[in-house]
């Protein structure tokens, strides 16, 4: 039985760490070094040794195996780290070129199952490369997304995205706070604060008293040519100077919050700008591709989405079922209960990909919003399950759906069509009444 084919039920990674012949290594991994631990399931070989992070150490860990799987007569290794930072990509990645099987653990489950240890609330790098090696002899371990390299590429450009949308969220509240200070009448007329022009204007002129001091006529005239006012009207410059000259925001006489806003605008600008290149670079590596341009055929889906789709899942192939697709998002239903006095209200685990639940969340407001099958979808999941958040609830209904959806559609490689979803919720319903 081969890693890969363990299949992503607990079943079957507990029989693929029952096989006769497995050497089992937990690494606790860090910036300069790592703890080993190693054994059967039967015998612990080594708790105590480090190597570097380091082509030396690498070597050194791989001799170590070499002779451990001489020494048991063992024909094969599972190779267990935690997928905490980034320190675990280097030495994942040369296990594996090496033949090693490799795989992944939780950090939180490494945490949980050290308490259980004699001395267990200290915590040591030792202990943790003992708690790995723990887990990965229960068959608690995962494997990562496999991606091929075009959608590996894909997938660091579109974190990068990620994390430069966090950072223009971040500067665009700061400058509304900034805004309210020195010109609260002008949030109104700019509207979205990181279109092009509202940008451009705030760079310009960010406070009554920069406004005021051109003097009427030359700021209509300075503003007038098209490329300069982009799609504001002339209108709307008349309104911002007439509010200047009235407005309640506090004094500024050494120009510093017009400095502050000129500067956060630069900023601005420039992580919209960046964020942009990063997302159409991502894009572009991919759009050639036959799966993209197959998921564009869903309803309200941009490329964007279906960037973010296939390299948070890496594709269909890894994967055998669509319900593992809602588990990998992180929407998989998980209860609270315990006797007869505390029953808790169910909610999502949010266990998985939260890069893949943000998209899905967005894409599931798009669709109920413009397509008239999932907008009558979502009102009756709303409708079967009222009360506080149901709104919330029906969304991930639609999320779920959908990713089932996409799911079937990389498999089988079929057209798009409501009316089959239709007659499958049919069926559905049909053999429940049966």
């Amino acid at each position: 039985m081969r890693l890969k084919e363990y299949s992503r039920k607990e079943s079957h990674r507990k029989a693929y760490v029952s096989q006769e012949g497995l050497l089992l290594v937990g690494v606790d991994v860090s910036k300069d070094k790592h703890d080993v631990c190693t054994g059967t399931r039967a015998d612990i070989l080594r708790r105590k040794v480090q190597v570097s992070n380091s082509r030396a150490g690498f070597d050194r860990l791989s001799d170590l195996i070499e002779s451990d799987l001489h020494k048991t007569g063992c024909k094969r290794v599972l190779v267990a780290m935690e997928a905490t930072g980034i320190y675990w990509y280097g030495l994942y990645h040369e296990m594996a070129s090496r033949g090693y099987e490799v795989c992944l653990v939780s950090s939180q489950g490494v945490s949980h199952n050290r308490r259980t240890m004699p001395g267990g609330s200290s915590k040591t790098d030792r202990k943790d490369a003992y708690s790995i090696y723990d887990l990965l002899s229960q068959g608690k371990f995962f494997l990562p997304v496999k991606r091929d390299d075009q959608l590996q590429a894909s997938y660091r450009l579109m974190r990068r995205h990620a994390s430069l949308e966090k950072r223009i969220t971040r500067i665009r509240n700061q400058m509304r706070g900034t805004l309210h200070m020195a010109f609260p009448e002008l949030q109104e007329e700019l509207g979205k604060i990181t279109m092009p022009t509202a940008l451009r204007f705030l760079r310009s002129n960010p406070t009554p008293a920069s406004i005021l001091r051109q003097g009427r006529s030359r700021f209509l005239e300075r503003w007038k040519p098209r490329r300069r006012c982009g799609q504001w009207k002339r209108d709307r410059f008349e309104r911002i100077y007439e509010l200047a000259k009235t407005s309640i925001g506090l004094k500024d006489p050494l120009r510093m919050t017009e400095y502050e806003i000129r500067e956060q605008a630069e900023d601005l600008a420039d992580a919209v700008a960046k964020s942009k290149g990063w997302k159409d670079k991502a894009i572009s590596l991919l759009e050639g591709r036959a799966d993209f341009k197959h998921l564009l055929q869903l309803p309200r889906m941009g490329q964007a989405t279906v960037t973010a789709v296939l390299t948070a899942t890496g594709g269909a192939d890894e994967f055998s079922h669509g319900k593992q697709f809602v588990k990998l998002a992180g929407i998989d239903v998980r209860e609270f209960q315990s006797g007869s006095s505390v029953h808790g209200r169910a909610h999502i685990s949010r266990a998985g990909s939260a890069y893949l639940r943000h998209w899905m969340y967005f894409y599931s407001v798009q669709l109920v919003g413009h397509d008239a099958y999932f907008k009558a979808y979502f009102e009756r999941k709303k409708k079967a399950s009222p009360g506080p958040g149901s709104g919330k609830r029906a969304l991930v209904a639609v999320a779920d759906k959908m990713l089932r959806i996409i799911y079937r559609m990389l498999v089988t490689r079929e057209d798009y069509s409501p009316d089959v979803h239709q007659r499958l919720e049919e069926r559905y319903r049909l053999s429940q009444a049966a």
